[in-house]
């Protein structure tokens, strides 16, 4: 049977998701799922958000219906859209709601950044400069230093065919650039980063965390899911 280890549900902002379920699979152990389901992101406008917000409320509930063990609420942007002091409170209410074990997007990047204890983060993004002033609340929040903010100035409906040496060299250059930098972060699991962790990793003697690696980390250790897991960094090796 699929899924007899842990069936994890992830609402995806994109309309189009395309890289999160390949990577997902590149990570997981046999006998973990994904049950994926779309929310109605196009151009992170915020009706889009909003739009999104709602509709992954609903589907946490089909979510539950069917079995998962874990429901991930996906996208940051959705996860604090009713502000950042409110994540928790979502994942509280949301839990109620659907009797099953709920995390966000942020949350579990967040829980992979204390775990490699970051110090000083330098924060990369797939999007514009319009993103940098969001992200660095992010950091502020969660009381991180931020060293900088990087963004690879594409939209959402490039993500796919982007490559991983777009994220090889662009954290080559940011820790070039800001060599106080401990841990890098790349936000936005819909970009092709897994991939690219380790090399990082090895090369620049640091730690990274990366959207999809941490949200499939978090999913599987709160599914007992506690294979260590090679080839994708430090975060999912030892943790």
């Amino acid at each position: 049977m699929y899924g007899y280890r842990a069936r994890i549900g992830y609402t995806s902002p994109p309309v189009a998701t395309e890289i999160f379920p390949y990577e997902f699979y590149k990570i997981v152990p046999e006998g973990v799922t994904l049950v994926v389901s779309t929310l109605a992101v196009t151009q992170m406008t915020a009706d889009d958000i909003e739009e999104s917000y709602n509709l992954s409320l609903v589907l946490a509930k089909e979510h539950a219906r069917v079995g998962v063990d874990l429901v991930v609420l996906g996208g940051i942007p959705i996860n604090v859209m009713r502000g950042i002091d409110k994540v928790d409170d979502l994942i509280r209410d949301t839990e109620a709601s659907i009797g099953v074990p709920v995390t966000t997007s942020l949350t579990a990047q967040i829980a992979g950044l204390h775990a490699v204890e970051a110090k000083n983060v330098g924060l990369i993004h797939p999007f514009g400069d319009f993103h940098d002033d969001k992200t660095r609340e992010y950091l502020d929040y969660y009381k991180f230093n931020c060293s900088g903010i990087k963004g690879a100035n594409k939209t959402i409906g490039e993500l796919g065919r982007m490559s991983v040496e777009d994220a090889l060299e662009i954290g080559r250059s940011f820790k070039a650039s800001h060599p106080e930098t401990d841990t890098l972060w790349y936000i936005g699991p819909h970009w092709p980063v897994s991939a690219a962790i380790e090399t990082l990793e090895n090369e620049l003697g640091i730690s990274v965390i990366g959207a999809n690696q941490a949200i499939v980390w978090q999913a599987l250790r709160r599914c007992n899911v506690n294979d260590r897991i090679q080839g994708f960094g430090y975060l999912l090796r030892e943790f």
